[in-house]
């Protein structure tokens, strides 16, 4: 795993050429995601850069790597699992591997197939390469948006960067917020691609390749894959036939995944996605070359750590097991901060990032069962589509207006995880809405509408709140079977998966110079449950994930897959009211938010104390509030300020 950067002129640009010392600034940000090693070529206009962390072959697949014969370079953060299958390929081809990198067979595949090379990748990636024959920057990221890739393309000059904060080295980058990027965040708790929170910066979304020519300076994005949609309802096939698919695709995707040069374990939570992967693993390398690690906390509300515990005794691996306290996670804050160069408000990216420390310990490469929930159906929410249509057929909008929101308010407050009155209030948000807004309405922060009561109004003028959703909606217009559990599966992976989740492991892991590898994310498996019909995902009175759970039934312990979800959370709510107090109401001062000048103080205060008081459970609010001052105090510090023009 490793960190690239790098920066192009094209031949009509006005812009200055490229400044080695510049590349290298940004790719030196991003030591953390390559100790290992750093490298650097330029010319024609172009300049690359890399950091090394070295997993396969460290002594052969230093970056950038060169084709001189054929006039490339490619500078590469990821693995190409397939990687050997495909030498094999090339082989015939009369590309022959000098090396045992997967970095050397990304090359060839490109000399060989173009810009159809990504087809045939099955892997986490992001890359670009210089090719000096076709005058041009040619690069993508992978399906699923495991590894990030951001840019900057202005007048002829293009950049880019592993992560915006490299990015920031680079002299056309501006550290000016972008008031439509951070409505964005206060709605999905992230900034979703292509936008940066950073004005005029990009993101290259997951499954999307690119060009830079650098004759005309022009630049285009395209998408190169999507995920598949069920069959027919009456295709004729029966779990068995699912079930017998989903085991094997999921052997081979553990097996792909176990290649490595560095010390190598796995994460090991109480659920049944990583029990699934780590059973994988020890029947493969035997348990007791198992590493696995899991974090634990002391609310025994939230804590998984005696069920992972377990599990790894039944299994028979090395465990090795972390309890973390309120103290812990405030005095991990500040690290946390550090890696955030855009503000991001899921709390597990806390004890994300903590267990990437605790394992990288011990190990290089940790394998992790992410991404079943959302291929498979795992939430709650999922629970609730049959329970949000009886509703919207039976209560009419006025009744919900009037009377069910007003009663939902006064609810006791229950600081537990995902308790009573918080799954009421957040069902309340997701129903007499249009579809495509159902999910994230239960899943935010805030919704578009609410907005308006807490930006100043010219913060408010520079957005258009009934665009937030847009995205959304083209995602669900683009998608043609009408199940709902399809759909939502579907919008789960393209939008929670690839722009949270996803983003939250690779800052997290990369971080701690640790790589992480996520077996149910292979292509071969994702595009495989996409084409599983809803109805063997959920069914009623059975747990969900149901096809999944069948699947592996006889690699997991009865009361794993029995044992409803519980995520990896962190019991904010009620840390706001007790160890985080005072450092919540010292982030979120009144002072602070009138000199940051983009929240209404009285909008703030009135969050705080509603909370504080037990009144209403405003965790999900405050908690991207929260996050959002404390990106802003460590990334833009001396910028000035958005009561002159909208910058923090």
């Amino acid at each position: 795993m490793c960190g690239i950067a790098g920066h192009a002129r094209a031949a009509v640009s006005t812009t200055p050429p490229p400044d080695p010392q510049v590349v290298q600034a940004m790719t030196r940000a991003l030591h953390h995601r390559g100790p290992d090693d750093e490298g650097y070529v330029s010319g024609d206009g172009v300049a690359l850069g890399h950091r090394r962390l070295a997993v396969i072959d460290p002594e052969g697949g230093a970056q950038p790597m060169r084709d001189e014969q054929r006039g490339l370079a490619v500078v590469f953060n990821g693995e190409i699992y397939n990687y050997q299958a495909l030498n094999d390929e090339l082989a015939g081809l009369g590309f022959a591997a000098r090396t045992r990198s997967d970095t050397e067979t990304l090359l060839h595949a490109y000399a060989a197939w173009g810009d159809q090379c990504v087809q045939r990748f099955n892997g986490m990636f992001a890359f670009v390469i210089h090719d000096q024959r076709r005058r041009r920057l040619f690069g993508a990221r992978d399906r699923m948006g495991t590894k990030p890739l951001c840019y900057l393309c202005e007048r002829g000059m293009f950049a880019f960067a592993s992560e915006p904060g490299a990015l920031l080295h680079h002299p056309a980058a501006r550290r000016e917020l972008d008031p439509e990027a951070m409505a964005r965040y206060l709605v999905f708790e992230h900034v979703p691609a292509p936008m940066t929170i950073y004005k005029g910066m990009r993101k290259l979304p997951s499954a999307h390749r690119f060009e830079f020519d650098l004759d005309t300076g022009r630049f285009s994005v395209e998408p190169y894959w999507q995920l598949p949609v069920p069959a027919p309802a009456d295709d004729g096939h029966d779990e068995l036939h699912w079930t017998g698919r989903i085991r094997g695709a999921l052997a081979a995707a553990v097996t792909r995944r176990l290649e490595s040069d560095v010390p190598l374990g796995a994460f090991l939570s109480g659920g049944i996605d990583s029990a699934a992967v780590t059973a994988l693993i020890a029947r493969r390398l035997g348990a007791r070359h198992v590493q696995t690690f899991s974090l634990g906390f002391s609310d025994p509300r939230f804590d998984e750590s005696t069920a992972a515990r377990q599990l790894a005794r039944a299994i028979g691996t090395d465990h090795h097991e972390q309890i973390v306290s309120a103290r812990d996670v405030i005095d991990a804050l500040p690290h946390v901060d550090a890696i955030l160069d855009e503000p991001f408000a899921d709390g597990s990216i806390i004890p994300t990032w903590m267990l990437c420390r605790f394992a990288s310990s011990t190990v290089t490469v940790a394998l992790s069962g992410d991404g079943g929930d959302e291929l498979f159906a795992g939430y709650q929410t999922f629970r609730a589509l049959p329970a949000a249509r009886l509703y919207n057929r039976l209560v009419p909008k006025p009744l919900h207006r009037l009377v069910a929101l007003p009663l939902a308010d006064r609810l006791p407050t229950d600081n537990g995880y995902f308790s009573w009155d918080f799954k009421v209030r957040q069902f309340l948000r997701g129903v007499k809405v249009p579809p495509h807004e159902r999910l994230w309405r239960w899943l935010g922060a805030m919704a578009p509408e609410e907005l308006s009561g807490l930006l100043m109004p010219d913060v408010l003028r520079e957005i258009e709140p009934r665009a937030l959703f847009a995205q959304l909606r083209w995602l669900d217009a683009s998608m043609s079977d009408p199940d709902p559990i399809v759909r939502d599966t579907h919008m789960f992976t393209r939008t929670y998966l690839a722009e949270g989740v996803l983003a939250k492991v690779d800052r997290a892991s990369m971080a701690c110079s640790l790589e992480v590898r996520s077996p149910l994310l292979d292509v071969e498996l994702v595009e495989l449950a996409a084409s599983i019909p809803g109805r063997f995902k959920v069914r009623r009175a059975m747990p969900l994930k149901h096809v999944f759970r069948q699947a592996v039934r006889d690699l997991v312990p009865a009361e794993v897959l029995q044992r409803p979800k519980q995520g990896f959370a962190l019991p904010i709510g009620a840390w706001f009211r007790d160890e985080l107090r005072e450092m919540l109401l010292d982030t979120l001062s009144d002072k602070t938010i009138r000199e940051q000048g983009l929240f209404r103080p009285e909008a703030v205060r009135r969050l705080l104390d509603d909370h504080i008081a037990g009144r209403r459970d405003h965790r999900k609010p405050l908690f991207a509030l929260f996050m959002f001052e404390r990106w802003r105090q460590h990334w833009l510090k001396g910028v000035e300020t958005p009561a002159t023009r909208i910058a923090a």
